[in-house]
């Protein structure tokens, strides 16, 4: 009974004690993200001091703990207290060492230890930075540069040249490196002379990198002397390396360099076009110079087409492993099925097709191989190639305008007048089938994402192009959202699902209520208009061309005046085309205008792009009714892509969406 009683009165006091701590420690839990977001909020005001105060509030019972610590270790680092910092970063490394976050700790340590002068302990981590990153360049290198510069300058230099050689990474200190492999009082080597005045010419010090290359023999840098001099304006000096060194220079030079060295030259002369690239090709012939297939090309492209045919058959036969030889092919192919010649352009198809394996013209050339053997009545081997087509390239224009035509679906450029942009209820989830990363860490990225800490996760390391995008999505950066996922999805093999958050990403909805209720009242298709934003602007309304196209639907000033004029609107200024509600809505306008004009969807994106004056005279010159005929004729390459890429967008928005 004794021992009853006992029991009784400790748990009189413990069972208090308990719920005290459950409902002090609920508290911390309930506070801690209130004090995570004040923290990200001083953190991304420049205020690292109360940052720092703030996420140290944050208890080690709470989710957001050692989160929270290596926020302060960031935080003390931006503040410039490396001591702390120090401390900061080694007790998230211990609690975390394999964190997403943790090789971006240590490198962010390594650099704290070098600015304390501690050079042992920086250079070890550094170095393990560059071991654990394996062939992925870091400014690692940069900094183990600085730290042998003043007791092993040979270690140092092959430091920086390792960094300055580097095709990828981090190049940041790009220039401060070359400084500083000038600057180490050694002779410098030829190579390191041409690698720092390379690295100068990159970055656009024209001036600077003559100091280098004028002191190298000319057969090493006879190249870059030329390109140099003329975008430093010394033009006399470069026409002049050009007319006294290109015989002696140009088998040993760059491709990339010699076409530029070949485009400054006959901009240079005070003829035609024609003219200039003619009297190019007659030099690079009696001289026996490199490049011939591009200075042919060029020359090809120039000449009308008549007249450039003998051209493509001397770069098909002469150069038969150029870049350019499989379009030479494709425009002897395409010779001879305007001219109906459907058996000679169908053996130059199957020759292009075995010859080059997925080039440029690789898709067009299969689609107009099938187009060819549909003329000839050849259905079977017609739909095997379409087949193929449509199977190895499902979200490219040419295969889904095969699709279209093994579907039997109606015209491939006739848009709908009763399509409805769904309305978004929440946004795109972490792709996380497509990140390699495990639950725990996605649960972390949501919870931060909501607490407005989008910039921790540029130092996480998950090596996605799609987790990349998904992360410039949610911080609004949307263009540079889209060309990531885009890319990414070109590079890959093997497509993903048409319904992954990849395709989502790269053909996004946004402006949804605005773009369906002008697409109501002016009787457009809503996927068309948003089509159209994402190849003109990629949904910036601050974009900008060099044509002074502005905004999400790219206007140009005098075309948003005509419109405006039409419905009694002013235009204040410029950026009022910046505003995406006053775009979109003379934007779309000026859409309806086009398609009352033309009544043909085609036409309409043509003309948006060429002018409908010009429109109209390609619909009187060409006289088809072949609408891919009509687009392959369009003589203005740009208004030729620009309609392949926006039914492309069409067609892919309405598989993703409806």
């Amino acid at each position: 009974m004794k021992y009853l009683k006992q029991i009784g009165i400790s748990l009189i006091i413990i069972i208090p004690t308990i719920l005290a701590i459950l409902i002090y420690n609920d508290k911390i839990t309930e506070n801690s993200p209130v004090y995570y977001k004040q923290g990200v909020e001083f953190y991304n005001n420049g205020d690292y001091q109360n940052a720092y105060y703030n996420f140290g509030k944050i208890k080690f019972i709470s989710p957001l703990y050692t989160t929270a610590i290596y926020k302060q270790a960031k935080s003390a680092q931006k503040a410039g207290d490396f001591n702390t910092a120090v401390i900061k970063y080694k007790t998230f490394l211990e609690k975390n060492p394999n964190s997403i976050f943790a090789q971006n700790a240590q490198y962010n340590l390594a650099n704290c230890y070098y600015y304390l002068k501690d050079f042992e302990n920086a250079k070890n981590l550094f170095i393990k930075v560059k071991n654990n990153r394996n062939n992925e360049i870091t400014s690692a290198d940069y900094f183990l540069g600085l730290i042998e510069k003043n007791t092993d300058k040979a270690k140092s230099a092959k430091y920086l040249k390792d960094y300055l050689e580097a095709s990828t990474g981090n190049r940041n200190y790009e220039l401060a490196a070359a400084d500083e492999l000038s600057s180490m009082g050694r002779e410098l080597t030829n190579d390191e002379k041409k690698l720092i005045g390379i690295t100068y010419y990159k970055n656009k010090k024209y001036q600077e990198s003559l100091k280098y290359f004028t002191t190298l023999p000319l057969n090493t840098c006879w190249d870059y002397l030329v390109l140099a001099n003329h975008y430093a304006g010394n033009k006399v000096i470069a026409k002049k390396l050009i007319e006294n060194d290109i015989t002696a220079y140009s088998n040993q030079t760059d491709k990339s360099n010699l076409r530029q060295i070949y485009d400054i030259y006959t901009s240079y002369m005070t003829g035609s076009k024609m003219k200039n690239w003619t009297l190019m090709s007659n030099i690079i012939k009696r001289h026996k110079l490199a490049g011939e297939d591009y200075v042919l090309y060029k020359l090809a492209n120039i000449l009308p087409k008549d007249k450039s045919i003998n051209l493509y058959n001397e770069i098909a036969a002469k150069y038969p492993t150029s870049e350019y030889a499989p379009e030479a092919l494709w425009e002897l192919f395409w010779n001879k099925y305007k001219n109906k010649d459907y058996i000679t352009a169908q053996e130059l198809a199957l020759k292009h097709l075995k010859t080059y394996n997925n080039v440029k013209s690789t898709k067009k050339m299969m689609f107009w191989l099938g187009k060819t053997l549909l003329k000839q009545n050849k259905h079977q081997e017609a739909n095997t190639i379409l087949s193929k087509l449509s199977t190895k390239y499902p979200d490219e224009y040419y295969g889904l305008r095969a699709e279209n035509i093994l579907n039997q679906k109606n015209n491939f450029w006739q848009t709908s007048l009763n399509s409805k942009i769904p309305v978004q209820k929440e946004s795109l989830a972490f792709p996380i089938s497509l990140s390699q990363l495990n639950i725990k860490d996605v649960k972390l990225i949501n919870t931060l994402f909501e607490m407005g800490d989008y910039e921790l996760w540029m130092d996480a390391d998950y090596n996605n192009k799609i987790v990349e995008s998904w992360f410039d999505a949610r911080k609004d950066k949307k263009s540079k959202s889209i060309v990531l996922a885009r890319d990414e999805i070109n590079s890959m093999e093997v497509k993903p699902s048409i319904l992954s958050a990849a395709y989502k990403l790269a053909y996004p909805l946004y402006y949804i209520d605005e773009i369906n209720i002008a697409a109501q009242k002016l009787k457009l298709d809503p996927y068309l208009i948003t089509s159209l934003i994402r190849e003109e602007s990629y949904f910036n309304e601050h974009a900008k061309s060099s044509s002074n196209a502005i905004g999400l639907m790219q206007l140009i000033p005098s075309t948003a005046n005509y419109i405006t004029s039409k419905l009694s609107m002013d235009i204040n200024s410029l950026a009022d085309l910046e505003n995406p509600r006053v775009n979109l809505y003379i934007g779309c306008n000026y859409l309806k205008y086009l398609k009352d004009k033309f009544n043909n969807d085609l036409y309409v994106i043509a003309a948006y792009n060429g002018g409908e004056g010009m429109v109209q005279k390609w619909i009187n010159t060409f006289k088809t009714d072949d609408l891919d005929e009509f687009i392959e004729n369009i003589p203005y390459d740009e208004t030729k892509h620009y309609v392949k890429k926006v039914f492309r967008s069409y067609h892919m928005y309405k598989k993703i969406y409806e």
